[in-house]
């Protein structure tokens, strides 16, 4: 009986112990018991870190090289658009001015339709002779015309000039020089016309195309960019044939107002 009491408290008290120490104990075995849920938070946590790999490195650089290579063809985009502007507005101006010199070469030939002539009129032959003479000049000098108002100017221009050396005294050959002068001035060769206004005012200045001469000079001094010269010629004709040819003062003030644009 004392034999049973001590084997019991022995077998309480391993059971004791075992319990105290986390061991389950199944007979002579010792089970390892399960692991604690518990956190241990004596050691802080380190946060996670994140590097770039090469080839993300990459990938930014083509980025950055694409945008710049994109910046760099809106610059140039809008360099061409500029450009293609100023282009535009060049053809505009020229467009105009070639509209403003048939406007007013179609003036002109108007007015010549329905005003008399006014060259001289040729003294009575008196002889046939004479008589026939004056035909064929007459005939020329109309089918040049012909020319003007089919506007074939160029073949105007060789037409009166064709004239003016076949009847060199005749009284339309200064008529003839300012017309060519005025096909001239239409096709833009503003030497030719130039040398022709100029032979008008320096060998026949008491001429009833002197006026309109004056006034082309200074137009075509203008086209070739001598603005002064242009004035000059412009003022010359508002000043000297005020009441004389007041339909060329007008179009000389007109004009003068576009080479210098503070003239009244």
């Amino acid at each position: 009986m004392k034999r049973l009491v001590v084997t019991i408290a022995l077998a309480s008290f391993a059971a004791s112990a075992s319990s105290q120490d986390g061991w389950v104990s199944v007979g002579a075995t010792r089970v390892v018991a399960p692991a604690s849920s518990s956190t241990d938070t004596s050691q802080p946590s380190t946060p996670a870190t994140f590097t770039s790999s090469p080839s993300t490195s990459s990938s930014d650089n083509l980025v950055s090289e694409l945008l710049t290579q994109v910046e760099q063809m809106q610059g140039e985009i809008a360099n061409l658009r500029g450009q293609l502007e100023q282009q535009q507005a060049v053809i505009q101006r020229m467009e105009r001015s070639q509209q403003d010199r048939y406007l007013d070469l179609d003036r002109r030939i108007s007015m010549l339709a329905t005003q008399p002539q006014d060259a001289p009129t040729t003294a009575a032959p008196t002889s046939s002779e004479n008589t026939e003479a004056a035909i064929p000049s007459g005939d020329a000098y109309r089918a040049a015309m012909e020319l003007v108002r089919a506007k074939k100017f160029p073949e105007a221009r060789a037409a009166f000039d064709s004239f003016i050396e076949s009847y060199p005294e005749d009284p339309l050959t200064v008529n003839a020089i300012y017309w060519a002068g005025e096909v001239s001035l239409v096709t833009g060769d503003t030497e030719i016309a130039e040398a022709r206004f100029r032979r008008i005012l320096d060998n026949y200045p008491e001429h009833t195309k002197a006026p309109d001469a004056t006034y082309k000079l200074g137009v075509a001094l203008h086209r070739k960019g001598d603005d002064a010269g242009a004035t000059q010629y412009l003022n010359q004709v508002i000043t000297q044939y005020s009441g004389k040819a007041d339909s060329t003062v007008s179009l000389a003030k007109a004009y003068l107002k576009k080479v210098t644009p503070k003239a009244p």
